[in-house]
C-alpha cells in the first residue's frame, strides 16, 4: 500500500462532535520530537550551507500539540472517550485489519499550525500513519494545509534531491489519509490569507508481520 484516501468516513453529526472537540480542547507549544532524537529534513537550506554539510536535526520545528497517548488502553485512563470512539471507527469503517494487517494502535495526537508553521519533513516509526482532517469547513482551495507524501525511502540528506511527490492530499473536512509509515511526508503551510489554526489527528499504527525497528523511536 502506498497512500489511501477516504472521504465522509464519518457521520455528520459525528463529525461536528469530533471538529468542536479538537476546537475547544488546550494545546501546549512544542512536540514529542524536541525531546527524542527524530530526524527531519528541510527542503531550503540556510544561506550558505551545503547538503553534505547538514545534519538530521533534533529538536523540530514548532507547533501546538495534544497527546492522547499511544494504546486504546491509555485513551481510556485519561478519559479521552471521544477520540477513543473515532479510533474504533475508522478501525471499523476503513476496514483497517483487512486492508492493511493493523492491529493496533502506537501513538494518537492532534498536530496544530498556522500561517507561518511550515512543518518539515520526516518519517514516522510504526507501520501505518493515519491523519484525520476534522474541520469541516476549510477551504482547501484558498488556504492550504494538506499533506504531501513522497517516494522513494531515503537515508541521507544527501539524497533529498531523489524524493518525487507520490501524492498531495489537500484538506477537506472529515477526510482520513492513510500511508505507510517510511514515507517522507509534511504537512503543508497554511496560507496568509488564512485566519483559522490548521487541526490533523494523527494516529500511528503496528501492523500484523510488519517491520517495527522505528518503534525504537518510542524507547528513548
Amino acid at each position: 500500500m502506498s497512500v489511501q484516501v477516504f472521504d465522509d468516513v464519518l457521520s455528520i453529526e459525528d463529525a461536528k462532535t469530533i471538529e468542536n472537540f479538537v476546537l475547544t480542547m488546550k494545546y501546549r507549544w512544542g512536540a514529542k520530537s524536541l525531546i527524542q532524537h527524530h530526524r527531519y529534513y528541510p527542503f531550503e537550506l540556510p544561506k550558505g550551507l551545503k547538503w553534505g554539510d547538514w545534519e538530521p536535526q533534533s529538536p523540530g520545528n514548532f507547533h501546538w500539540i495534544s497527546k492522547f497517548g499511544m494504546t486504546e488502553d491509555s485513551l481510556k485512563i485519561k478519559s479521552h472517550d471521544i477520540i477513543l470512539q473515532l479510533w474504533k471507527g475508522l478501525y471499523t469503517r476503513c476496514k483497517l485489519r483487512e486492508r492493511f494487517g493493523v492491529e493496533q494502535l502506537a501513538d494518537c495526537y492532534v498536530n496544530v499550525h498556522t500561517y507561518g508553521q511550515a512543518p518539515y519533513l520526516h518519517q514516522d516509526p510504526g507501520n501505518f500513519t493515519m491523519i484525520y482532517y476534522p474541520q469541516l469547513n476549510w477551504d482547501e482551495k484558498a488556504w492550504g494545509g494538506g499533506t504531501t507524501i513522497w517516494e522513494p525511502e531515503i537515508q541521507e540528506i544527501d539524497q533529498i534531491e531523489n524524493l518525487e511527490v507520490l501524492e498531495h492530499v489537500p484538506y477537506k473536512g472529515n477526510r482520513l489519509v492513510v500511508f505507510d509509515a517510511w514515507h517522507m511526508h509534511r504537512g503543508e503551510p497554511v496560507s496568509r490569507t488564512c485566519k483559522e489554526a490548521r487541526y490533523v489527528i494523527v494516529f500511528k499504527t503496528i501492523a500484523n508481520g510488519g517491520n517495527n525497528e522505528r518503534l525504537n523511536f518510542y524507547n528513548g
